[in-house]
């Protein structure tokens, strides 16, 4: 499942911990402002007043732990962007790896709140390395619970779990014990496996004792869904209506649409329509007030009207009903697969980082041996006569390793280092120099796209190790099946593209198809997995699309999502007209191209 979090959820970003320096009354309001932090906003902005007083005196430690309040200040008081500005400066600047963690925990979250979700992500691979930097565990622990947080926000729940878990393990204090808890529960859910109910009843405890109504809310959220998914849905209803009033006393917008969303679905299964509309429109008046279009309350809410408006029959109330879900749901899945996507692009950017490493280190290596060479050269013109033969063995030597060096260099740079086949830049190098040549020849050329199916799915249960493993058995089967003209190579994540020179749309489609079998044929079992392969493919050559390269990639791309939005695994031809767009357009409320919700939940931590 997954959910939305927005820029309105902040009450629940983790205190700062003070640090111990040298003026004790400055400290002691620092404790202070750190323990009312979320309990009591007047009194913690009191306090910051009195030590905004105070900072001419304080030691620079202090002084920078008070901007940690005042951008926690900012967060809460709606003004994110002020936080980013006090907070970037800590992460960057020269002060302690605990300081720099500790800020940046807070960071990724306000990037994340801001749903600028790759800058959080490259916030987290800065800081999580300094890890092992930092001696106080309540510090370490709003830091990994701030990681946790933002994966399961871009739907890595097997990382929000890891993180999660390792916390929990480290014997947490009631807070950060709270939000663990909280959080695996989340992951469980996200990742569509067991639900621990004794750990979201223990969760719900916990966060009750530490006064932390907003989590405790949320954990009952996902204990009411496991309920409901399980049958007990009156249990469900129950559990929720016992604990509205508290929710709707904390005055959290977000938390109170959630309630009343799933009380209108919950109430709805059970056949108590009144009550069901009027839960509904209290999810849609609290969503609507924050301006959430994608907000997954109000796509369930909206759901729950269409269905009653279906029921009473009134075309023209069923029509705007299902229009105002069409609407909110399609906004919720493109949320959802734009924090996704997020997790990819940094994903790649890593290891195509990676792979610029290994290339400088390999160009060094180069220029060493070409050094070594000058040497061996110098030493000849000074060597007698005689050594002049073993020196010219010895200089041959050298010139046959870096000539292979550089052969393996220009290899490195045209290949993708998982699969073996091209890499995106190489195949636009190379596809538009074939297209140009199949241009002045008067040749035709066909271009085969395809996505794998699900694979997000193999990475979540399996792990990246077991993605890895699929994408080089699916590069090698269909490698087998291109000729010696033909151009394969890997474009994307799990995307792959083959450019077949002196063949149609139809034999591009036939060997589209050759493949599908091939990919299904793959044995997961014997390397240990328990999964299937497919693929959705998209066809077009150079008749319908011409031979411009970017063209082709377009209409090839678009055939490939109308083939996905026909049920996958199997192949769309593109006809060369308006009509692949329509048909590539993403389908609201189609459940087999969207996502499973998941609960909502604010940045927990910073």
């Amino acid at each position: 499942m997954r959910s939305v979090r927005h820029g309105v959820m902040l009450v629940t970003l983790l205190a700062l911990a003070p640090t111990a320096v040298a003026n004790p009354s400055f400290d002691t309001l620092l404790d202070e402002a750190v323990s009312v932090r979320t309990s009591d906003v007047g009194r913690f902005r009191e306090l910051l007043a009195r030590l905004d007083e105070l900072a001419a005196y304080a030691t620079p430690a202090q002084r920078t732990h008070l901007r940690l309040l005042h951008a926690h200040r900012l967060v809460i008081g709606g003004d994110p962007q002020g936080a980013i500005s006090l907070l970037e400066p800590i992460v960057s600047g020269g002060a302690s790896s605990e300081t720099r963690f500790e800020a940046g925990g807070l960071l990724a979250n306000v990037f994340a709140i801001t749903r600028q979700f790759e800058k959080a992500l490259a916030t987290l691979d800065r800081i999580l390395p300094l890890q092992d930097e930092v001696a106080r565990r309540e510090v370490l622990h709003r830091g990994q619970l701030s990681a946790g947080i933002v994966y399961n926000q871009v739907g890595e729940f097997g990382l929000g779990l890891q993180f999660a878990s390792r916390v929990l393990a480290d014997r947490p204090d009631g807070r950060s014990r709270c939000i663990a808890e909280n959080l695996s529960l989340e992951s469980q859910l996200g990742r569509g496996g067991g639900f621990d109910r004794e750990m979201a009843e223990r969760a719900i405890r916990h966060c009750d004792a530490q006064k932390e109504p907003i989590l405790a809310g949320f954990s009952r959220t996902y204990l009411a869904r496991a309920l409901h998914a399980q049958g007990s849905t009156s249990e469900a209803i129950e559990l929720l209506a016992e604990y509205l009033q508290t929710v709707e006393d904390t005055g959290y917008p977000l938390l109170i649409a959630h309630y009343h969303a799933l009380l209108a679905e919950y109430r709805m299964a059970t056949g108590d329509r009144e009550a069901a509309r009027m839960h509904a429109e209290q999810a849609v008046s609290q969503t609507q007030t924050l301006a959430l279009v994608s907000a997954e309350p109000l796509v369930i809410a909206f759901r729950t009207l269409y269905r009653l408006a279906e029921e009473r029959a009134d075309p023209k109330e069923t029509l705007a009903a299902y229009r105002a879900f069409a609407e909110a749901d399609r906004a919720h899945f493109s949320d959802v697969k734009s924090r996704e996507m997020a997790y990819q692009i940094v994903r790649h950017q890593s290891q195509q980082q990676a792979q610029q490493i290994e290339l400088l280190n390999q160009r060094n290596a180069l220029l060493e041996l070409e050094r070594r060479v000058a040497r061996q050269r110098a030493r000849a013109w000074l060597a007698l006569a005689v050594l002049l033969a073993g020196l010219l063995a010895s200089i041959g030597y050298w010139a046959l390793k870096t000539k292979r060096l550089q052969m393996r260099l220009k290899r490195m740079a045209e290949t993708d280092m998982l699969t073996g086949v091209g890499n995106r830049h190489h195949f636009t190098q190379e596809a538009e120099r074939l297209l140009a040549q199949c241009r002045r020849e008067g040749r035709v050329a066909a271009l085969l796209a395809f996505d794998l199916d699900h694979f997000k799915q193999v990475n979540d249960r399996f792990g990246h190790a077991a993605g890895d493993w699929a994408l080089q058995q699916v590069a090698a089967a269909c490698q087998a099946l291109c000729g010696p003209d033909d151009l394969i190579a890997r474009i994307g994540g799990e995307e792959f593209a083959i450019l077949m020179v002196g063949r149609d749309a139809a034999a591009g489609r036939r060997v589209a198809e050759q493949a599908l079998a091939r990919l299904a044929a793959i044995d997961a079992t014997s390397a240990g997995y328990d999964f299937r392969i497919g693929a959705s493919f998209g066809v077009t050559d150079t008749c319908l699309s011409g031979y411009g390269l970017e063209r082709m990639l377009s209409h090839a791309d678009r055939a490939m999502y109308a083939a996905k939005r026909a049920g996958r695994n199997r192949v769309h031809q593109a006809d060369g007209s308006a009509s692949v767009l329509a048909v590539a357009g993403f389908a609201a409320g189609d459940p087999d191209d969207q996502p499973r919700p998941t609960p909502a939940r604010s940045a927990l931590a910073s």
